[in-house]
């Protein structure tokens, strides 16, 4: 199960390796991760309107973790009460 991602360390991984694009991979986006370990960062650009819009990223790979947990807890809850109302006609059927 992915874990919430925080801010101080998304900015940590920006400070030192943010041109090689490590937080980019932390904040589960490999291709762009890609892009700046291949552009350096696209050329400092990049890795500067990152200083000014980590927190959004933050959030919203926060958000998309928390939505895939959602899904799958609704998944694993409808598959049990799938499996309830069949032993409820089972029963029924008696």
């Amino acid at each position: 199960m992915p874990h919430e991602r925080n801010l101080g360390a998304a900015y940590l991984l920006w400070l030192f390796f943010g041109i090689f694009g490590a937080h980019k991979l932390y904040l589960r986006r490999p291709w762009l991760a890609v892009l700046y370990f291949c552009t350096a960062g696209l050329i400092l650009v990049g890795w500067i309107v990152d200083l000014f819009t980590m927190r959004e990223q933050v959030d919203k790979c926060n958000d998309e973790i928390f939505d895939e947990d959602d899904r799958e807890y609704l998944e694993d809850r409808v598959a049990e009460l799938e499996d309830e109302v069949a032993s409820l006609r089972r029963r029924m059927r008696r």
